[in-house]
C-alpha cells in the first residue's frame, strides 16, 4: 500500500493562534488592565508568541504514522535573514523521559537543493545538504537534559556494532565505528566527519569542530520542539540567507550551473517529527531499553528522515539589483530608519533616472554636525531624530525636515519557562514555552541599566570588597519584588542564566534613542527617587556609582546631569582570577563589566542577539590557555528551553527576529494599578499623537509627561534633515524624490521590496503630507539676493485666518529627476555623492543605535505664531511651496497644514497651504540590504 500523499495548503487567512493551553487555567487579569495583583497562575505571561500571517503562509499535511499532524509556515516568500513562526496540530504530546525530550517531538533544520524524488507527494532535498548536527558540538559536549539524548542532535546514523550498520549509508569513521551522514555545502564541498575523535584540548593546535559551514554557534538548527497536551506546539525558527550560512547560500547566486555559471539554490525548511523509542531505536542497542534512553538516533538517519516534511522557502535576492555608477547619493544617520531604506533602495534604483542611494549608520550627534558643516563630499541628507541645535543653524542656508518613518525603542525578550521543582503541575506542562508578556516600569529598566543586580557585579562568583549596597539586592530581574508584582508568574520559573537577566544587550556609542530612554527614566518619580540612592519598597538600592545625588556616587558627580546620551556601564569593578594554565604561568586578563555584558552593534544585532540567546560574552575559562588572549572563551548559546535574554532593541528588528517586546508604564503612573503599553500599532500611533514640537517648531520631540493612557512612552519618528541652498539642484531633486518615495509608496506595509517592514507604522495622513511639502521645498527653495538697503527681520508674527484654508493648485511632485536641473559634477561637494568606487548600493552594518522624532505643522484655527526669518533667504516668486515649516499645534491635536512665506522684501504675511503628491510608480527588484554578518565562531 503506497503511503498517502502529503497536501500543501495556501491559505493567508489560516491563524494559529494558541502554542500550549493548559486545561483549568484561567488567565490573569493583568495589572496593566487596571486589576489588583493576584496570584502566580500558570500561564498568566502569555503562551502565545506566533507571528502574523501573511500571504506566502502555507499548511502541509505529514504521512503515515504522522498523518493527523498539520505544520503551518507563516511566511514562506520574500524571505531575508529573520524569524519565521511554525505551528502544528494533529500532534501526539511530548513524553519526557529520560531528558526533556523522550519521545514525540518535532527537530527542525534548513536545507538546500532540489527535489531528491524520494517522496513524490512531498517534494524535498536529500539529508546531506541540511545545517544540522552542531548543536552540541562542543568538546563534551552538552548537559543532555535539555537536548535529544546520545545521537538524537547528531549527524551520527549508525555504529558498527548496532544492528542497523550499513557503512554504505554514510562514511565510516574507524577510529570511533561511527557512521557520518556528510554535509554537502552548496559550493561542491563536502565535509564527511564532523568531529575530531582525537582532539585535546591540552595541546596545542588542532580543532574538535570540523565543519567549516556551521557551528554550536551558528547553526540555526531545532533540536527539539515540544508538542502540548492538546496536540498543539508553536516555535520560532530563524531563517538565514547566504550571507550567514555561505553552506546554504540562500538568496545568493552561489550554486555551480551545467552552464558554467551560478545560479540562487533552492532552499527549503524541513520538519521531522519523531515518534517512541521503540519505533526511533529499532537496529540499535536502546531499542530493547526504550523508556529508559529514550529517542536516541539521528534525525538524518534513514528511518527517520523518511517521515520528513519539506517546506520550499523562497528568499529576497541578496546580491543588489542597483547599477554600478561612479556616483551614489549618500545619506547618513539614524539605524532607527535602517531597515526601511534597505527595503526602499530597489524600488528607487529601478526606476532608471535615479542614482543609488547608500545609507550609512552613525550617531544622530555625527549625522546633524555633518550637515551643520556641509563640506565638500559630506553627504547631503542625513535622518535624525532631533533637530540641529540652535547654534548650528544657518539663516543663510536653512535645514528641512520630512518625517519618514514612525517606529519606537523596545526591550525585547526570549525567555522560555522552566519551572522551579515545586511549581504545580500545570506550571511543570508549560516547561520550555515562551514567554509572551513582560510588563516594566522606568524604575525596573533603570535597575537594569545601572548595573544594580548584584549578578552584574559579582563577577567570577564574590561580592566585590566594599560593595556593602549590594547585600539587599537581588541577583537577578526574576527574584526582584518589585518586578514581580507586574509579572506573578516568574515566582513559579528559575532563571538558568543570571547573568544575561540582571542586566540589557545594550548597543555602544551615543543617540538620541538613549537620551529618550534615560529622559523617560528620568521624568518617573518612582524611578527618580530610586536613582538619588532612596531604596525601593523592599530594600534594593542603585548602584552608587549611577546615582544622581552627587554626595553619594563615588565620582563627586550626581548621574543624569546632563541626561546621558550613551548606556554606560560605569561600575568600576574587574575581576582578577589567579595565573591559570598547566603550571599556573599564564596570567589571566582582568573581566570587566564590558566583557560580563558586552556591548553590541546596534538595535539588528541585539534583536538577532535576543533570537539565539548567545551574546558572544567571553566569559568561560579555558582550562588549558597558552597565552593571555586564550584565557577566557565564548560561552556556548543559552539551552533549548532554558533561554533568558533581555535586550534593548527597536520595533523594526524585534519584528524582523520574533522578538517579544515588553510593555512599559509611562513616567509618572506610578500606581499599584498602572497601566503597560505594548509598542504595537495602537501603541506607537498614540505616542505620535503625544507628541509636541521642540528646539524646532518644526520637528516633534517626545513627551515624558503621563498624558495620555495609551501612547506608547519610547515613540520614534524618524527625519530626513537637508539645506537645500548647500546642494546644487540635481541633487536637490534626487534627495526630494527619496523624500516623496519614502513618505508615499514607501509607507505601504509588507515584506516585500519597496515596502515598510514589519515593526514600522504607516506615517499619520498629516505626517506624509508634510513630508511632501518638505520635498517640493528641497526643489524650489531660492536664496533672496543680497540688497544693501535691506534689513533683516528677526521674526515675523502673523495669525492665520479664521476662515477655512484655500489650497492654491500645485503641480504634484513627480520622483523622476528634474532634467532642468544643474548637470552633476564629478569632483567632491556638498550633496553627497561619492565617487570612490565602492558598491553604490552599500548599506553600512549599523555602527550606533539612535531614534526618531515627528513634523508637525499649523492649522487654520492655529493660535498666534512666531517664525523665525533672514532676508538672505525667500520662496522663488514663481512658487507658493513655503521655505519654512511651523507647527502652532501638537501632533495630538491630529491636525497640520503648512506656513508658506512671501516674498520678505514685501513683508507679506504667512499663507498656508497643503500639498497633493503624486507616488512615483516604481518597479521593484529583488535585493535583501538588511542583512548583518552573524557573530563570529569560537
Amino acid at each position: 500500500m503506497s503511503a498517502p500523499r502529503s497536501t500543501v495548503s495556501r491559505n493567508p487567512g489560516a491563524w494559529l493562534s494558541g502554542f500550549l493551553v493548559v486545561a483549568g487555567i484561567t488567565m490573569l487579569a493583568l495589572p496593566g488592565a487596571g486589576a489588583d495583583v493576584a496570584a502566580p497562575v500558570p500561564g498568566s505571561q502569555g503562551t502565545d508568541t506566533s507571528l502574523p500571517a501573511t500571504a506566502s503562509q502555507v499548511t502541509v499535511k505529514g504521512r503515515d504514522a504522522f498523518s493527523d499532524l498539520a505544520i503551518t509556515v507563516n511566511q514562506t516568500a520574500e524571505l531575508t535573514n529573520q524569524a519565521v513562526s511554525i505551528t502544528w496540530t494533529g500532534g501526539v504530546p511530548t513524553r519526557q523521559a529520560p531528558g526533556r525530550f523522550g519521545a514525540h517531538f518535532l527537530q527542525i533544520m534548513q536545507c538546500w537543493g532540489e527535489d531528491d524524488g524520494t517522496v513524490p507527494g512531498n517534494p524535498g532535498p536529500p539529508p546531506e545538504q541540511c545545517v544540522q548536527g552542531a548543536v552540541s558540538g562542543t568538546y563534551g559536549g552538552l548537559p543532555n537534559a535539555p537536548l535529544p539524548a546520545a545521537f538524537g542532535s547528531t549527524r551520527v546514523i549508525s555504529r558498527s556494532n548496532w544492528a542497523n550498520f550499513d557503512p554504505e549509508v554514510g562514511v565510516l569513521d574507524t577510529r570511533t565505528t561511527n557512521v557520518w551522514l556528510p554535509f554537502s555545502a552548496v559550493d561542491g564541498t563536502t565535509v564527511d566527519i564532523q568531529t575530531d575523535p582525537t582532539f585535546n584540548p591540552s595541546v596545542v593546535g588542532g580543532n574538535f569542530w570540523l565543519n567549516p559551514y556551521f557551528n554550536i554557534i551558528t547553526t540555526n538548527e531545532n533540536p527539539g520542539a515540544s508538542t502540548g497536551t492538546d496536540g498543539h506546539g508553536a516555535e520560532l525558527f530563524e531563517v538565514t540567507t547566504g550571507l550567514q550560512s555561505s553552506g546554504l547560500g540562500c538568496g545568493r547566486k552561489v550554486q555551480p550551473a551545467a552552464d558554467g555559471t551560478k545560479k540562487v539554490p533552492k532552499c527549503w525548511l524541513v520538519i521531522v517529527p519523531r515518534s517512541t523509542p521503540a519505533v526511533e531505536n529499532v537496529g540499535t542497542p536502546f531499542e530493547q531499553s526504550a523508556d529508559q534512553f529514550g529517542v536516541v538516533t539521528s534525525p538524518v538517519s534513514p528511518s527517520a528522515w523518511k517521515n520528513r516534511i519539506a517546506i520550499p522557502l523562497d528568499f529576497k535576492p541578496v546580491d543588489s539589483p542597483c547599477a554600478l555608477s561612479d556616483v551614489e547619493r549618500r545619506i547618513v544617520g539614524s539605524e532607527l530608519i535602517l531597515p526601511a531604506v534597505a527595503s526602499w533602495q530597489p524600488a528607487l534604483c529601478s526606476g532608471g533616472s535615479l542614482p543609488p542611494y547608500s545609507y550609512a549608520t552613525v550617531s544622530d550627534a555625527a549625522a546633524r554636525q555633518q550637515l551643520a558643516a556641509s563640506q565638500p563630499g559630506s553627504p547631503g541628507m542625513v535622518v535624525v531624530s532631533r533637530p540641529l541645535p540652535k547654534a548650528s543653524a544657518d539663516v543663510k542656508s536653512p535645514t528641512v525636515y520630512a518625517p519618514v518613518s514612525v517606529s519606537g525603542l523596545a526591550i525585547g525578550f526570549n525567555i522560555e519557562r522552566n519551572p522551579t521543582y515545586d511549581a504545580p503541575e500545570a506550571a511543570q506542562q508549560l516547561s520550555g514555552v515562551r514567554i509572551a508578556e513582560l510588563n516594566l516600569s522606568p524604575r525596573l529598566v533603570a535597575k537594569l541599566l545601572t548595573q544594580s543586580y548584584s549578578g552584574q557585579v559579582s563577577i567570577g562568583g564574590a561580592t566585590p570588597t566594599g560593595y556593602s549596597w549590594v547585600a539587599e539586592n537581588p541577583s537577578h530581574l526574576g527574584l526582584d519584588e518589585d518586578f514581580l508584582r507586574f509579572n506573578p508568574e516568574f515566582s513559579m520559573l528559575q532563571i538558568q542564566d543570571t547573568r544575561t537577566f540582571g542586566g540589557l544587550q545594550l548597543p555602544a556609542g551615543t543617540s538620541d534613542g538613549a537620551q529618550q530612554v534615560w529622559e523617560w527614566i528620568l521624568a518617573d518619580p518612582e524611578a527618580k527617587a530610586w536613582l538619588s540612592g532612596e531604596p525601593d519598597e523592599w530594600g534594593m538600592k542603585v548602584n552608587p556609582m549611577f546615582a544622581t545625588d552627587g554626595t553619594k556616587n563615588p565620582t563627586g558627580l550626581g548621574f543624569g546631569d546632563p541626561v546621558p546620551t550613551t548606556f554606560p556601564k560605569a561600575d568600576p569593578f574587574c575581576y582578577q582570577a589567579p595565573p591559570t594554565g598547566p603550571t599556573n604561568s599564564v596570567t589571566v586578563p582582568p573581566l570587566c563589566g564590558t566583557d560580563w555584558m558586552p556591548y553590541n552593534r546596534g538595535y539588528n544585532e541585539g534583536a538577532r542577539i535576543a533570537r539565539v540567546a548567545f551574546d558572544g560574552a567571553r566569559v568561560s575559562m579555558n582550562p588549558f590557555p597558552i597565552s593571555s588572549s586564550d584565557v577566557w572563551k565564548r560561552d556556548v548559546p543559552q539551552y533549548i528551553g532554558r533561554r533568558g535574554m533581555l535586550t534593548l532593541t527597536d520595533t523594526p528588528s524585534a519584528a524582523r527576529f520574533g522578538v517579544q517586546m515588553a510593555r512599559l508604564s509611562r513616567a509618572g503612573d506610578n500606581g499599584a494599578t498602572r497601566t503597560f503599553i505594548a509598542p504595537d500599532s495602537a501603541g506607537l500611533l498614540a505616542g505620535v499623537a503625544s507628541m509636541s514640537p521642540g528646539t524646532d517648531p518644526t520637528v516633534l520631540e517626545p513627551s515624558t509627561a503621563a498624558a495620555s493612557s495609551s501612547a506608547y512612552p519610547l515613540t520614534s519618528i524618524s527625519y530626513a534633515a537637508i539645506k537645500p541652498l548647500s546642494l546644487d539642484a540635481q541633487a536637490r531633486a534626487e534627495y526630494a524624490a527619496f523624500i516623496d518615495y519614502a513618505a508615499g509608496p514607501g509607507q505601504v506595509s509588507g515584506p516585500g521590496l519597496g515596502q515598510l517592514p514589519a515593526g514600522y507604522v504607516a506615517l499619520p495622513h498629516d505626517l506624509q503630507s508634510a513630508a511632501t511639502t518638505a520635498a517640493n521645498l528641497v526643489r524650489t527653495m531660492q536664496p533672496v539676493p543680497n540688497e544693501p538697503t535691506t534689513t533683516t527681520v528677526p521674526s515675523v508674527t502673523t495669525t492665520p485666518p479664521a476662515g477655512p484654508l484655500v489650497t492654491p493648485s500645485i503641480a504634484a511632485p513627480v520622483l523622476e529627476q528634474d532634467t532642468s536641473a544643474t548637470p552633476q559634477q564629478a569632483s567632491p561637494r556638498p550633496g553627497g555623492t561619492s565617487t570612490n568606487g565602492n558598491s553604490p548600493s552599500s548599506i553600512a552594518p549599523p555602527a550606533e543605535s539612535v531614534q526618531p522624532v515627528a513634523t508637525p505643522v499649523p492649522t487654520s484655527d492655529a493660535p498666534t505664531t512666531t517664525v523665525a526669518t533672514s532676508s538672505s533667504v525667500s520662496v522663488s516668486p514663481t512658487t507658493t511651496i513655503p521655505s519654512a515649516l511651523t507647527p502652532a499645534t501638537p501632533l495630538a491635536n491630529g491636525r497640520f497644514a503648512v506656513a508658506g512665506m512671501g516674498a520678505l522684501a514685501l513683508g507679506s504675511a504667512l499663507g498656508a497651504l497643503q500639498v497633493t503628491k503624486r507616488p512615483r510608480r516604481a518597479t521593484f527588484s529583488p535585493a535583501d540590504l538588511t542583512d548583518l554578518e552573524y557573530l563570529d565562531a569560537l
